[in-house]
């Protein structure tokens, strides 16, 4: 199952160099209007184990969606310059780490990124690794999959979890046939009755891909929005090079999204499936942000840490743990 997305927050410790240590922040969390946008710098705050981090901390790395327009940033900036003053700060766009992780050969120059996870969907007009315009849909995957949830409970009497219906989109046929399931699943949960048994009968219902597809279609229209918006955002001659690149889909979209997005759009899209690994873990993304850093290192200033040898050996005497130098003996 793909809900590695479901983590509002994700937090990476990375060794790259023995030297110091990397901390990678994901701020996939978007807090929206009135809400507290210091839950990034909180978290954050409580990362700095002995146990977890190798000291010094000479790198951060932020990923969020919209990079240093998403609220969380600011106060996560201000939070990392407080814990690690000498750290150096880089702030990368979620859609920018997408494309350099989807390996593409060769890498389109411009095109427009659509990556979801489980509560947003970035789209951004990408040019020369920058994102040039962009904006962001909330609901992502478990949007779609709580649609599901809904229908089942208000057409079919059944409640089912998140899990069950997510699995029903991935393999029912939304858009296209599933690779692994050669036909629609049956969803499993508790028929929800008027007197409430306990414990609750169980029930399963097998949704068809006609009404499916009128479920989670729907969920599409913000993207395609997006799609017009950040192409009207940019000047002619980048939409004419966003066309030609097309629309590169990266994260848990459903198979076939990308036939079904064309369709809307009119420009060519692809899908970029997540590995294996991935579904436990965003790992186009974090492919992504490895290949970034690899390509433009950070460059921390770490004050080399010089030992002092005659003290140490003064202390393994007085500890006894190292045989009393013998003044007459030859220094040699």
């Amino acid at each position: 199952m793909l809900w590695w997305a479901l983590d509002a927050i994700r937090v990476r410790v990375t060794g790259r160099n023995a030297r110091y240590s990397q901390v990678e922040l994901e701020l996939a969390w978007n807090p929206g209007p009135g809400a507290d946008a210091s839950f990034a710098a909180e978290l954050l705050a409580g990362v700095p184990k002995a146990a977890q981090l190798w000291a010094p901390i000479g790198s951060v790395v932020l990923v969020a969606a919209g990079a240093g327009a998403h609220p969380g940033v600011k106060p996560a900036v201000d939070k990392v310059q407080e814990l690690w003053p000498a750290a150096v700060v880089t702030v990368v766009d979620e859609t920018v780490a997408a494309l350099a992780g989807a390996g593409l050969d060769p890498e389109p120059a411009t095109c427009v990124v659509v990556h979801q996870d489980g509560l947003h969907t970035s789209v951004a007009v990408v040019a020369g690794r920058e994102a040039v315009a962009g904006g962001l849909a909330t609901g992502g995957t478990r949007g779609l999959a709580q649609a599901v949830v809904e229908y089942l409970r208000d057409e079919h009497r059944l409640d089912a979890s998140l899990e069950q219906a997510w699995a029903a989109l991935v393999h029912g046929g939304v858009f296209a046939p599933s690779s692994t399931v050669p036909g629609p699943m049956p969803v499993r949960g508790s028929m929800i009755t008027e007197d409430r048994v306990f414990p609750s009968q169980p029930g399963e219902v097998t949704l068809s891909p006609t009404e499916l597809r009128a479920v989670a279609a729907p969920a599409c229209q913000p993207v395609v929005g997006l799609v017009e918006q950040v192409l009207g955002e940019v000047p002619p001659e980048t939409v004419r090079q966003a066309t030609i690149g097309g629309l590169l889909l990266t994260g848990p979209h459903l198979p076939g999204a990308e036939d079904h997005l064309t369709g809307l759009t009119g420009l060519p899209a692809r899908r970029v499936v997540e590995p294996k690994a991935g579904l436990h873990r965003p790992q186009v993304l974090l492919d992504g942000v490895d290949r970034l850093l690899a390509e433009n290192p950070p460059a921390p200033v770490i004050a080399e840490h010089r030992v002092d040898l005659s003290e140490t050996l003064r202390l393994l005497e007085k500890f006894g743990l190292r045989p009393p130098r013998d003044p007459n003996a030859d220094d040699r």
